[in-house]
């Protein structure tokens, strides 16, 4: 391993993003805000320099980019092998679209401040969890992913949080019939969350869901706000779903929409759309992940 190369992915804080727009710091400067963030850029700069620091001294050759820019990358897997994401949940999700075989090592950034399940270190534990794993020690953990299909044709991006399924406008109604093997049910909703067991921490625990160990094989749906008066009582409003299982999502939505991940990736999801989900055959392979 050592001498290999090693993808280190970052990303760009709050304060160095907007630091020189000074139609928008004037109004931080003044309050506490606005030390907060600075404080948060200086700990997550030092992070990153601890993590270039340590994988150097051990030997390997390190290739730093910014996280908005894995994708321009090409053949990942066969050019590294091994990733450190540097950030929070947010840099370690766009690292994991791009990876099928290669390990990843989430290092939270700034720990007081970020969100990061399935970082396994922080600047002060990273050279010890490093040892672990090339030492053997410390095994990757498979993450089960989700992979879907719009119309029969699969989505080339897997995921490893979650999907929101609704209309364009939060403030629109959606529509759609949910199906799961021989069970179907027409709503009328604020949509739907679909999520990984990763990702049961997050939204979907907001709506109703259920928390799993982020290594479970298993997904649900959570259905929101279901309007009940249209069609009478609705039942289908949440469910876990085992691997050998899938979910179907017929939209009878103008400007239906697929979220996947977060706000970034958006699929259309017109009427008469078929949408399948189901469990990936291809798990992330995380280093250090606890839960």
């Amino acid at each position: 391993m050592l001498s290999a190369n090693v993808l280190v992915v970052y990303k760009e804080s709050t304060y160095s993003r907007y630091g020189s727009f000074a139609n928008l710091v004037k109004g931080f400067k003044k309050n506490r805000f606005w030390d907060v963030l600075r404080k948060s850029h200086e700990r997550h700069l030092g992070t990153l320099q601890t993590v270039e620091k340590v994988l150097k001294q051990k030997g390997f050759k390190v290739t730093t980019l910014l996280r908005s820019r894995v994708k321009n990358l090409e053949n990942i897997d066969r050019k590294f092998k091994l990733i450190i994401s540097v950030g929070g949940d947010g840099t370690f999700l766009d690292c994991s679209h791009h990876l099928w075989k290669t390990p990843i090592l989430g290092v939270n950034s700034d720990p007081q401040q970020s969100v990061a399940r399935l970082s396994g270190s922080n600047g002060a534990n990273f050279s010890k969890v490093l040892d672990g794993y090339l030492s053997g020690r410390v095994k990757p953990a498979l993450i089960w992913r989700l992979d879907f299909f719009i119309n029969g044709k699969k989505n080339p991006i897997p995921v490893l949080n979650d999907l929101l399924i609704s209309t364009l406008s939060p403030a629109g109604t959606s529509r759609y019939i949910l199906k799961v093997g021989n069970r179907s049910e027409e709503q009328m909703s604020s949509g739907v969350w679909v999520s990984s067991a990763a990702g049961s921490t997050a939204a979907v625990l907001s709506a109703g869901g259920k928390s799993f160990q982020a290594t479970a094989k298993q997904f649900q749906f959570v259905a929101r706000e279901v309007y009940h008066r249209k069609f009478g009582r609705r039942l289908f409003l949440k469910n876990v779903l085992k691997k050998s299982q899938t979910l179907e999502i017929i939209s009878y939505m103008r400007q239906g929409r697929i979220f996947v991940d977060g706000s970034n990736l958006i699929e259309p999801f017109k009427v008469g759309d078929r949408l399948k989900i189901q469990i990936s055959p291809y798990p992330l392979k995380v280093i250090g992940v606890k839960d």
